[in-house]
């Protein structure tokens, strides 16, 4: 595992979501971050049909 102060978080999975925030956990260290401490959007909303 890569340590999670260095880590970019490139690869992550959604693990919850409520109406109020979004929750992923880093595949690489393990850190659970909420996405918007990410600073981008997660595209977790797209639709199969946006492929």
């Amino acid at each position: 595992m890569t340590d999670p102060a260095n880590c970019k978080h490139i690869h992550k999975r959604l693990i919850a979501k409520d109406q109020d925030a979004e929750y992923v956990e880093c595949l690489d260290c393990g850190a659970i971050l909420e996405a918007d401490e990410l600073g981008e959007p997660s595209g977790f909303d797209e639709s199969l049909s946006d492929a």
